[in-house]
């Protein structure tokens, strides 16, 4: 009888949960690294268009976008049977960057640095519509609601703020110098500053700047636990992360390697994942402990530039 209950237990038992994936654009080989987070390791390397640096991942985790600065492109990836393939590569600018999914209707929004502009795919590629912002177009997020879009704009030192139902635009909130990756939390907009070597803290219902915070030299991109607990930035030329608590107060900062770029947060806050350019390595961090736990080999100079990490 205890035998049989046992079976009847496990046949009950919900399946193991999977892994996140991480998807790093390496823009030293054309390619993108699929690294299953728990594993520790690469499963897929997947062949893009030249130079890629940004990457988004389609809220039902089907499709990934990559963009290809030197292509001028979009790659279009597709997840099908536990496999991704490239099945379109489409046009997309003189220099396309930034790039960001539309949770709520799966548009694409494509940061065009030499054109000034975000350009507006559906979710085939095709182009739909642009929008004018300000000077270099680099970093993009989206809200969870998917009625506003944020956009750094480098050279103009200041975050576009556009409404998705008209694409017309709301804002333009001063920043830091240099802006360059953005990311959104609780009601906050987080700007990384490159050359003012700072994070600019947008309020996004007052569309103001809040208060600024001081990082490392040529700070990149930014990630948040989803409670708001820790704030991680990659620090370029530092090696570095900075880290603050969720009240703003600077912490030990942790050494990840050689130029590190774009970060993603796990869904759960507890770890935190870093393409670091010159080590051709994906940093796993615990965020509680504020290190480093393994250093994942991938491909050759990855940037991934965005919301890199899919859920399950």
């Amino acid at each position: 009888m205890r035998a049989v209950l046992a079976c009847l237990a496990l046949l009950a038992a919900p399946p193991p949960a999977r892994a996140a994936l991480a998807y790093v654009t390496n823009q030293g080989d054309d390619s993108m690294s699929v690294v299953d987070t728990a594993a520790g390791a690469v499963v897929q390397t997947v062949g893009v268009g030249a130079k890629p640096a940004g990457v988004a991942v389609a809220a039902d985790g089907r499709h990934v976008y990559v963009t290809n600065p030197e292509g001028r492109s979009v790659s279009i990836l597709e997840r099908k049977d536990d496999r991704l393939s490239a099945v379109a590569e489409v046009p997309a600018g003189a220099g396309p960057l930034g790039i960001a999914v539309s949770p709520r209707d799966g548009r694409v929004f494509v940061a065009d640095w030499y054109g000034d502009t975000v350009a507006v795919l559906d979710a085939a590629g095709s182009a739909v519509s642009t929008v004018k912002v300000g000077q270099s177009p680099s970093g993009l997020a989206i809200d969870p609601a998917g009625a506003l879009l944020y956009v750094a704009n480098r050279e103009s030192d200041t975050l576009s703020v556009i409404g998705l139902d008209r694409l017309d635009t709301l804002a333009t909130v001063p920043v830091g110098h240099a802006p360059f990756g953005v990311t959104l939390q609780g009601g906050r907009v987080f700007v990384a500053n490159v050359q003012s070597g700072d994070v600019s803290v947008v309020d996004a219902g007052t569309l103001t700047e809040a208060r600024r915070l001081k990082v490392g030299d040529f700070p990149y991109a930014v990630a948040v636990t989803p409670d708001g607990s820790r704030i991680l930035v990659t620090n370029q030329h530092a090696g570095t992360l900075s880290v603050f608590d969720g009240a703003f107060a600077p912490l030990p900062d942790i050494a990840v390697g050689d130029y590190p770029e774009g970060i993603a947060m796990s869904a759960d806050g507890a770890r935190a994942y870093v393409a670091v350019w010159m080590d051709n390595r994906l940093a796993e961090i615990d965020v509680a402990a504020g290190k480093v736990l393994r250093k994942i080999k991938v491909g050759e100079s990855p940037r991934a530039f965005g919301a890199f990490l899919a859920p399950p």
